[in-house]
């Protein structure tokens, strides 16, 4: 399968954005209000959408202020590759 690559430009400092992907109150406020888990390294992050679709991932790395990588370890086979995300100031 190949890489899909998605690049989001958004008006926050970097740390900020840190702060969105790795807190559990972050990813409630701009995901899915229903987040629960660890959001530390070596955590699991449970997502619920309405009860529906149901995605657990495995927080591989943090790198704060600079990179987050998820492993989805639960949920459709079309989302059990890994995410990385890298905040970054604006260019």
């Amino acid at each position: 399968m190949p890489d899909i690559l998605h690049s989001v430009a958004i008006k926050s400092p970097a740390d900020e954005v840190y702060e969105a992907l790795t807190t559990l109150e972050g990813l409630s406020g701009w995901w899915t209000t229903d987040t629960q888990g660890d959001a530390g390294a070596g955590g699991i992050l449970h997502f619920r959408f309405g009860g529906r679709n149901l995605i657990d991932m495995k927080v591989l790395e943090l790198e704060p202020g600079r990179r987050v990588l998820w492993q989805v370890v639960g949920g459709p086979d079309s989302w059990m590759d890994p995410g990385a995300f890298r905040p970054r100031a604006g260019r």
